[in-house]
């Protein structure tokens, strides 16, 4: 049978659609929108697969990153052994024989991991023609302006669009960086079209450009930084490469003359934004510093073969210290350390390897070949990779489809392999694997939320039984051992009730609010549980920070004066919440402990200690004036 020498030309706008469909369904970080993706991602490969292999370079690049991945399932006595193993079987918790404590969810991360890899290989086995690399960078880049537009029209609307799952209620990702990220490569591709178009006649650049200036508004919209400097300093290594090209430094002088100029005015008129260049309340630098600290910790603990896919979110608050606040941290402020700490530093070699052997064939940017638009592409994808440094944008289907996507744009003519006879029916396969993927997915139940959703709705058996499942699955996720201990805790079950708040506790070490939910679920069987974890709740912050917890236990507390004796000796050495206790104990109570809080009031802030005084001569207790 005779191979065609190339795909569909359908194939690469339906890729390019995909990609926007990706990010426009809440950057796919939703259970529906991975599924979807899988499934387009399935059919592509298996009614366009690629003919060509993507090159030896990047197959020895896979190859070691899917074995690293692999090392998941090896029996863990075969690697030195991690601090943190004897002491989660001391609490009970159960650990299986593998290096991966949870070889379940490496194994969902490693089906991502072989899906993207997949991509790169059928997009290095496309032939990229001019007429198929413009009719891809211009759907792209109209479609980055679409977004952008719509989100900029809700935001001023004051109008949620479905599927997106912005907090501050703009763009479709959860996190404004990540919709920065998309952002700044779509701005990036529409001035690429823009100078493309503009060879013959400089008029057709014009709606790029007007494009180009719509991402650059939502880019200050969006209130992220990392997003507006990836956009700038693209346009600066894309001067650059120009200048290079063109043996002018004119070229790089007027690129970064432009970037200063509109650097400036986003400095001038971008508000609370522009403050957070200046290192405001919001920006956060150091504590993402603190962050990426605690993470190199933990990959110091396995620095070759890493902790196994999937394993970061369960593993990192062991190793929280400088980075220890109420805020929960998900991931490691960086792609490369996220990588590091799941597959070891020699993961983030194989990977930064095959960027480069990618980007590579980008090289030369002889004119004819649509020099312009390639070299936007490349910018792009070199500050993408740098961005990747400081931030996780990669680690999110939609972005990480698009960064991808934009690299293979970026490859010139003569980056395409020969035909292989193997190639299009491994890449049917893949396809045929990536539906099957799809449907096991959609099926797979949720029992974490599950389980929580049962024991909102008092259905405890049910909760348990949910909790059991999710823990097969996730044994190291603290949520379900919570909701399962509060599931046997009303059901009576006190002693195994226990077990399993405290494998809660030690799994999340850091995090006030559970050892003060724990205490609530004991209010009503056994006080004397609900203070020892208590004083735990307290332990684990700060002032101020303990202010507003106390006056919820307070709130919480029964109408008991034992306990209330007992929940004011949590407050020593704590003059502002023994103040809280003094405020709202009875009058004859309070009368009682005067003689002990008055004893600290001097370490109290001038208006406390009046809150104080006025507290003392409301109830009768005789006091001098403040």
């Amino acid at each position: 049978m005779t191979l065609p020498k190339k795909a569909p030309d359908w194939a690469a706008g339906f890729a390019a659609v995909l990609v926007l469909g990706a990010i426009a369904w809440g950057g796919t970080t939703t259970p529906l929108a991975q599924v979807v993706v899988l499934a387009g991602l399935g059919l592509l490969w298996l009614l366009a697969p690629a003919r060509r292999a993507p090159g030896r370079a990047f197959a020895v690049c896979a190859c070691g990153l899917l074995a690293l991945g692999m090392l998941a399932w090896l029996p863990a006595t075969w690697f030195p052994a991690e601090p943190w193993r004897r002491g989660l079987e001391a609490v009970g918790i159960p650990l299986p024989l593998t290096l991966s404590p949870q070889p379940w969810l490496s194994a969902e991360a490693m089906l991502w991991l072989v899906i993207g890899l997949a991509w790169v290989s059928w997009l290095l086995g496309q032939e990229w023609t001019a007429s198929i690399r413009v009719m891809s960078a211009r759907i792209l880049a109209g479609g980055m302006v679409l977004i952008s537009l719509a989100a900029l029209v809700a935001w001023g609307a004051h109008y949620s669009i479905p599927g997106w799952l912005s907090e501050r209620g703009f763009g479709p990702f959860p996190n404004r960086n990540h919709t920065g990220h998309v952002l700044a490569l779509g701005g990036m591709l529409a001035l690429g079209c823009a100078a493309d178009a503009g060879r013959r006649e400089r008029v057709r650049a014009l709606p790029w450009l007007i494009g180009a200036v719509v991402i650059l508004v939502a880019l200050v919209v969006n209130y992220s930084r990392g997003g507006l400097l990836l956009f700038f300093g693209a346009i600066v290594l894309w001067a650059g490469l120009e200048a290079w090209q063109r043996k002018s430094w004119n070229t790089l002088a007027a690129g970064t003359s432009l970037v200063l100029v509109l650097f400036s005015i986003v400095l001038l008129r971008g508000g609370a934004f522009a403050g957070r260049f200046a290192g405001g309340a919001d920006s956060q630098v150091v504590f993402r510093a603190f962050i990426w600290r605690d993470t190199l910790a933990l990959i110091h603990a396995s620095p070759w073969c890493g902790a196994g896919l999937g394993n970061f979110t369960a593993l990192f608050p062991l190793y929280r210290n400088l980075s220890v606040s109420q805020q929960s941290v998900l991931h490691p402020e960086s792609d490369w350390l996220w990588l590091a700490s799941e597959l070891g530093w020699l993961g983030v070699t194989f990977a930064l390897a095959a960027v480069f052997f990618v980007l590579r064939d980008a090289f030369p940017l002889r004119p004819g070949t649509r020099r312009r638009l390639r070299g936007a592409a490349l910018a792009a994808s070199v500050a993408a990779s740098v961005h990747c440094a400081i931030d996780v944008p990669e680690h999110r289907v939609g972005s990480a489809l698009l960064a991808v996507m934009i690299m293979a744009l970026a490859r010139g003519d003569d980056s395409a392999k020969p035909i292989s006879s193997w190639m299009p029916v491994l890449s049917r396969l893949f396809g045929l694997a990536t539906l099957g993927a799809a449907v096991v997915l959609a099926r797979l139940p949720d029992y974490a939320t599950r389980s929580r959703e049962l024991l909102q709705a008092g259905q405890f058996a049910g909760a348990g039984a949910a909790a059991d499942h999710a823990l097969a699955r996730a044994p190291l996720d603290w949520r379900s051992y919570f909701t399962r201990a509060g599931a046997r805790a009303c059901e009576g079950w006190t002693i195994e009730a226990v077990g399993d708040f405290r494998r809660a506790r030690t799994l999340e070490p850091h995090y006030a609010g559970l050892p003060f939910n724990e205490g609530q679920f004991w209010l009503q069987r056994q006080p004397m549980l609900a203070l020892t974890v208590w004083r735990e709740a307290l332990r684990r912050v700060r002032a101020p920070e303990d202010e507003p917890l106390y006056g919820a236990m307070l709130d919480a507390a029964p109408d008991n004066e034992p306990f209330r004796a007992q929940l004011l000796a949590l407050a020593t050495n704590r003059p502002a919440l023994q103040l809280q206790w003094f405020q709202s104990a009875p009058p004859a109570e309070a009368r009682e402990q005067w003689k002990t809080i008055s004893a600290s009031q001097e370490r109290l802030t001038p208006a406390q200690r009046a809150a104080l005084q006025k507290r003392a001569a409301e109830i009768g207790i005789p006091t001098t004036p403040p």
